[in-house]
């Protein structure tokens, strides 16, 4: 049997499926998005592996056949990479990246050329990998700016979650009164978090809530595993503790005076699973926001959807998939009108041309993979060498 090491996999399996620990019941914080990836990736390997985990920072000590390693937006001033070449240095293996990302306040490709740590990160990688994924053409570019080669601009695999391609079609309702519309919330983003703008933000913020529920109807805002907001939504508490995280909430993003907490208590959405999550976005008929895994929860199943942008990782994904977006230190705009008049064409192309690119990378990695063939498309696309 094919053993594959999962490198910094960091799911929990509740049930057999993707989850996460009850923030309500337990002090655990987790990342919604990662759960999101994992779920997805895992879902793409054939089934019948055997499959063993790690985490950067710790080496492997069982033989495998191969590794395979998750992405994320590693590229950046704040990861630890001499953790993570150590436990790359562990594995007696071929191994592969996959949904590699950077993240940085703009798109600056320089910011890591000066990174001796980054460059022996990527050349380990390099040296493993027949080519490695990533999230969009800014990655790439700094990729190339610290030596990689072989490079496949994939996105995220979490698009392909379930292993289909998503096809955006506008639903009936939209831009009615019978819509029905989420947001993703981030209220907690600040500078350090590579925010450019975080009182921009922070505005959009309030905004895009009176919007949804003066224009909906049904607003739905789904928290992301930050305490205040899961609490606001937690039936399980008593109003009143409802109601003071709610308040919090509010005082975070200066929105006391636009909106009451008894709006945050009926309208906040908590999810305790990858299932349940997906559920509740698939109601949505758009998802605006300002979570990439937020909207992209709903964008995996054909729900359209609109992102304010503020850091490189944001607009590098909507430049990728040709989806509408705006900055969000812009002035406020209609983000449903932006939806309707926006060329969904265009971004089913993307979402098509980016499933191949992974289905590529898969076979030229030689990972064991369910993925279907792309139709259409050329299954082997090349891979982008760098000059």
């Amino acid at each position: 049997m094919t053993t594959v090491a999962l490198i910094h996999f960091n799911h929990v399996l509740i049930d057999g499926k993707v989850g996460w620990p009850d923030p309500g019941t337990t002090d655990a914080r987790p990342n919604y998005g990662d759960m999101l990836v994992c779920a997805a990736i895992l879902g793409h390997l054939a089934p019948g592996l055997r499959t063993t985990r790690t985490g950067f920072g710790r080496k492997l000590t069982t033989p495998c056949d191969f590794a395979l390693i998750r992405g994320s937006t590693y590229l950046s001033t704040r990861f630890n990479y001499r953790a993570a070449i150590d436990t790359l240095d562990s594995i007696d293996a071929p191994l592969s990246i996959v949904g590699l990302g950077a993240q940085a306040p703009t798109q600056d490709p320089r910011f890591l050329d000066d990174h001796a740590d980054a460059r022996e990160f990527v050349a380990k990688l390099a040296e493993k990998s027949k080519s490695i994924s990533v999230r969009g053409p800014f990655t790439a570019e700094l990729l190339t700016r610290l030596g990689a080669r072989d490079i496949r601009i994939t996105g995220c695999p979490s698009l392909f979650h379930g292993g289909g391609i998503p096809q955006v079609a506008l639903p009936e309702a939209l831009g009615s009164p019978r819509q029905r519309l989420g947001v993703s919330l981030h209220t907690g983003l600040r500078r350090t978090i590579y925010c450019r703008d975080p009182e921009a933000v922070r505005a959009r913020h309030i905004e895009a809530m009176r919007y949804t529920i003066e224009a909906a109807s049904e607003a739905a805002f789904f928290e992301q595993g930050v305490k205040s907001e899961f609490d606001a939504a937690d039936s399980r508490l008593p109003m009143e503790s409802r109601l003071a995280a709610a308040r919090q909430v509010l005082d975070r993003i200066g929105g006391a005076d636009a909106l009451r907490p008894e709006d945050l208590v009926t309208h906040m959405v908590s999810v305790r699973g990858v299932g349940d999550w997906l559920d509740r976005a698939g109601r949505m008929d758009a998802v605006l926001g300002f979570r990439f895994h937020g909207n992209m929860a709903a964008l995996l199943q054909s729900v359209p959807c609109f992102y304010w942008t503020y850091d490189s990782r944001l607009r590098e994904f909507c430049d990728l998939y040709n989806l509408p977006w705006q900055d969000a230190a812009e002035q406020w705009r209609d983000p449903v009108r932006a939806i309707l008049d926006h060329d969904w064409d265009a971004a089913n192309a993307a979402f098509r041309h980016c499933y191949a690119e992974l289905h590529a990378f898969y076979d030229e990695n030689g990972v064991p993979h369910r993925l279907s063939p792309p139709a259409q498309i050329p299954a082997r696309i090349p891979a982008i060498r760098p000059a």
